[in-house]
């Protein structure tokens, strides 16, 4: 009996030490528990190890800890080859992370934000310089606990460690990194943390770039409310004329963008906007070429500028002077989405046409049908070329040379 007793003794200690065991491995993958001094995300974001780069590294991790994991080629958008550390596309960040249904946003994340955020295990994304100066050479970390006892902030890295750092020092970051960390909200949801105007601002773009032109157009206008009296939102102004141009209402979008003229004279932006909207809803085209022209001589390589003055000048009836311009916005969109260089390539095949020379319009046309067979040709286009309404054929692919044996 005493035996038995000392077996069942032995098989209990070996439960005892396995579920110890096991607890200490699960616990490897958390930051450790939550008390009154200390919080932290409940899991540990796990960080790839593919990724040459460590800010590549991490900014995978920071959208898999949010739930939405991206390709390469997504990271490879934000991140190119090229840049520098610490150096992000917002641009593309913000389209990409629309994409997932996530509106990114700039907040506070001082010590009252960081730890409430911690407690709601929110993964936020800061880029700290080597010191408490600012520096173009900021790495990108993910917060994932801070420990008031000791008073260190725990940050994971892009290579999958955790530096401790005083949070003195996380908290002490000069302008523009002071307390500023980059955050996935689900649209709901921000508009639940009383936003500032900027993430206001944030929100009514993404419902724009989302498509939902009314939510978009109350946000705009909402925050074009909030303005102090006797004063405008310049923001506010140029993303409601955007929704109307969005929505073909081009003569509505003419006094928005002229009020928000009037506050920035010299945006180039701004007075391509109103080109535009005169170009094809107005007919002011004298007016509208001299806002473009501006625009141009304020930003000189921007696509966009150069489309609108090629499109005036086919409309005034120069097609050749609209070819150069068109030319130029072609070569300088290159980088651009696919929807800008097809209106390009668009409009330069109608200048081409109308200036008489076919073989030059025809090759944008093979070019065009073959780099983007999904998307269709305009009517007017399909009319002069009627084999457009044909599959496009493949590029032939060049020939392999052989390569002799050993």
């Amino acid at each position: 009996m005493s035996r038995l007793r000392h077996s069942r003794s032995i098989r209990r200690g070996a439960r005892i030490l396995l579920f110890v065991l096991l607890a200490f491995s699960a616990g490897c993958a958390t930051t450790g528990r939550n008390g009154p001094a200390r919080r932290a995300l409940r899991h540990l974001p796990k960080v790839p190890e593919g990724q040459l780069r460590a800010d590549r590294a991490i900014l995978a991790a920071f959208f898999a800890a949010n739930g939405a994991r991206i390709s390469d080629e997504q990271i490879a958008r934000i991140i190119p080859p090229s840049a520098p550390q610490g150096s992000m596309d917002r641009s593309a960040f913000r389209s990409i992370a629309g994409s997932k249904g996530f509106v990114l946003t700039v907040v506070k994340a001082d010590e009252r934000f960081l730890w409430e955020e911690l407690k709601r295990n929110r993964p936020l994304l800061v880029l700290l310089p080597p010191d408490v100066h600012y520096s173009p050479a900021a790495a990108a970390f993910i917060p994932v606990a801070w420990d008031q006892a000791n008073h260190v902030v725990e940050l994971l890295d892009g290579n999958g460690e955790i530096q401790p750092i005083p949070e003195a020092s996380f908290f002490a970051r000069r302008e523009p990194l002071k307390q500023a960390a980059l955050c996935l909200v689900r649209p709901g949801a921000l508009r639940r943390m009383k936003p500032t105007r900027e993430q206001k601002l944030v929100l009514a773009d993404f419902w724009f770039d989302q498509g939902f032109y009314r939510r978009a157009q109350a946000t705009y206008a909402a925050l074009q409310e909030e303005a102090l009296p006797g004063d405008a939102d310049v923001e506010a102004l140029v993303g409601r004329g955007n929704v109307l141009v969005r929505q073909g209402r081009f003569q509505a979008a003419i006094p928005l963008y002229r009020a928000a003229l009037v506050l920035e004279p010299d945006n180039p932006k701004i007075l391509n906007n109103l080109a535009y909207c005169l170009l094809h809803g107005d007919g002011e085209l004298l007016a509208a070429m001299r806002h473009a022209t501006k625009a141009n001589r304020l930003d000189p390589d921007n696509p966009v500028i150069l489309e609108t003055l090629g499109s005036l000048n086919l409309r005034l009836g120069d097609a050749s002077l609209a070819a150069q311009y068109l030319e130029r916005a072609w070569a300088s969109a290159l980088q651009r989405p696919p929807e800008i260089q097809i209106a390009i390539m668009d409009q330069l095949i109608r200048a081409w046409y109308t200036a008489g020379r076919f073989d030059l319009a025809w090759q944008i046309v093979e070019h065009r049908h073959r780099q983007f067979p999904e998307y269709r040709f305009p009517d007017d286009v399909l009319h002069i070329f009627p084999v457009l309404r044909k599959p496009a054929e493949a590029f032939p692919e060049k020939s392999k040379k052989s390569i002799p044996e050993d």
